[in-house]
């Protein structure tokens, strides 16, 4: 994976960001999704979704989806 995220799509608290792969000269895309929470003042991520959360993943799951296949 790069180090710089391709994309990243937010709506809310939920986050799914688009990480770009080439491997022996193909290129493929991963996505990792997260919700945003605070800690105390800290921000913190989190891959476990709430059921308030599953339309908000859904999507910037399907804005992802977009994205990838119109590269």
């Amino acid at each position: 994976m790069s180090d710089k995220p391709a994309a990243k799509f937010r709506i809310g608290y939920i986050t799914a960001t688009v990480w770009k792969n080439e491997v022996n000269g193909s290129t493929f895309h991963n996505v990792t999704v997260a919700r945003t929470y605070k800690d105390g003042e800290e921000l913190k991520e989190t891959s476990s979704l709430g059921h308030g959360d599953l339309l908000n993943a859904a999507r910037v799951l399907q804005r992802a989806e977009d994205w990838i296949s119109g590269q």
